[in-house]
């Protein structure tokens, strides 16, 4: 399916091709976005029936005049009139802020779990306890909270009530 995918993005036309540039933090960010209509694809995947869009966002990022270009491809199942640009930029805003939290309050980049499924199964643990701390409203920190949750049982306790 990726070959169907990058020969519609280098042989047609999009439907809709906008760019977003953004400036700050000592780079230029510069996004494409072309959208291309599915009817251009041959639709033998089973998988994917509901497929109407495939999306080609070309990002380039300039820092310290060195540049640097990445492409990704995405798939949808929404129309072709859609924000795509605003909607997969929010979408790993979301994921990076995430990312960014779980840093913070586990220390999760600093993680060395490596036997079997043990990182994967730790990820989810520590994505269940970020959300059990979010649900306190207290004024202190997720790092607090946590902290706060092992040394007292009874904060622990109400944290894990339904």
């Amino acid at each position: 399916m990726r070959e169907q995918v990058e020969a519609v993005c280098s042989r047609c036309k999009p439907v809709s091709d906008s760019t977003e540039v953004n400036k700050g933090h000592g780079r230029i960010e510069t996004r494409r976005c072309e959208v291309f209509a599915k009817n251009y694809m041959i639709d033998d995947e089973k998988p994917w029936k509901s497929l109407q869009t495939i999306i080609k966002i070309t990002a380039t990022r300039e820092v310290a005049a060195k540049g640097t270009t990445e492409v990704r491809l995405y798939i949808s199942s929404l129309d072709t009139l859609q924000p795509f640009n605003q909607y997969i930029r929010e979408h790993w805003g979301g994921e990076n802020s995430l990312h960014w939290t779980l840093d913070m309050v586990f220390r999760e980049d600093e993680q060395r779990k490596r036997t079997k499924h043990a990182a994967e199964n730790f990820a989810l643990i520590r994505k269940i306890a970020l959300n059990l701390l979010k649900k306190d409203k207290g004024k202190e920190s997720l790092v607090s909270k946590r902290l706060k949750a092992g040394w007292n049982k009874e904060f622990l306790l109400n944290l894990i009530q339904f």
